[in-house]
């Protein structure tokens, strides 16, 4: 029975002499509390759970061609895509959901006296998400004219393997103003954005229906792809805790949007067949779109 009791009571003891040393702990942990700083810059390694809506794609597509033989023009032709309300075919691309690697530095300091603060920090993002919609369909219309005739109209398609569009990276300069809130403050601000977008058409092919009869016009597929930076604005809300040593973890749920940006077109193409008839010409168009984006991001930051 001591033995019993000896192996029923040990755990117990030692439960609570470990509670007993525990609470002076827990009062010298409580007195020894982490302050904010009044004033500091920092810098943060982290990232952020991404949701990246590309909404519609509008597309342009032009074609101009020029039949010739024997080095003698016997006819030319024009197409172009039907605009909508909104500038061109609409392709619709799905959101997508990423998470991206994410860096920032900034500084805060408090106001005179006061638990308010303000700050600015400059973050960069990279994103790296794209969105592809298969087997895009533009609808053209046009003119075939053979030479010293009047001119015929014809409609037909121009399609292609797939329609990519990407958010590659984004850089934002953040204003905020703060409030402290025992060891961290909460805080929302708002700026200016730069983010890198590219658009891409890969396999695009023209094809027209003259006189009932449908003919590759533009010859072998073609890519297309054209890429730049866009300037847009953003939306943050964010909360910081401190830890000792200057360290500090930020949590933040934004939201982004980027202008429209058209991004263009153009090369050129050439075929001959087996009577010699050569067909070359030209193939242009435009894409434009905007991305809209949310996030939640958490990055650890060191105060100086």
């Amino acid at each position: 029975m001591r033995i019993i009791l000896s192996v029923m009571l040990h755990p117990a003891l030692v439960i609570l002499i470990g509670l007993a040393t525990s609470i002076p702990a827990s009062a010298q942990n409580r007195d020894e509390r982490v302050y904010v700083p009044q004033s500091a810059f920092f810098v943060g390694l982290g990232g952020s759970a991404q949701s990246i809506n590309f909404g519609n794609q509008d597309v342009i597509a032009i074609g101009t061609s020029e039949t010739t033989q024997n080095g003698v023009t016997i006819a030319t032709g024009f197409a172009q895509g039907p605009d909508d309300a909104s500038g061109g075919t609409p392709i619709f691309m799905d959101s997508q959901l990423v998470f991206s690697p994410s860096v920032e530095v900034g500084y805060f300091q408090h106001f005179h006296k006061s638990n308010w603060l303000w700050g600015t920090k400059f973050t960069n993002d990279y994103i790296g998400a794209s969105s592809n919609f298969r087997n895009p369909v533009f609808p053209q219309v046009g003119t075939y004219t053979p030479t010293g005739q009047d001119p015929v109209p014809f409609t037909g398609n121009a399609v292609a393997e797939a329609t990519r569009t990407q958010v590659i990276d984004q850089m934002a300069l953040r204003p905020f103003i703060g409030y402290e809130i025992d060891n961290g403050f909460i805080y929302v601000g708002g700026g200016p954005t730069a983010t890198k977008l590219q658009s891409d058409i890969r396999a695009l092919v023209g094809f027209a229906d003259i006189n009932g009869n449908r003919s590759d016009i533009s010859g072998a597929p073609q890519d297309f792809s054209d890429s730049g930076w866009v300037a847009g604005g953003s939306t943050e809300v964010g909360i910081t805790h401190f830890f000792k040593d200057g360290w500090f973890i930020d949590c933040s749920y934004g939201i982004g949007i980027t202008a429209n940006r058209t991004f263009d077109f153009a090369s050129t193409f050439s075929s001959t067949n087996a009577d010699g008839v050569t067909n070359a010409g030209t193939l242009v168009g435009d894409s434009t779109w905007q991305g809209i984006s949310q996030s939640f991001g958490i990055k650890f930051c060191k105060a100086f």
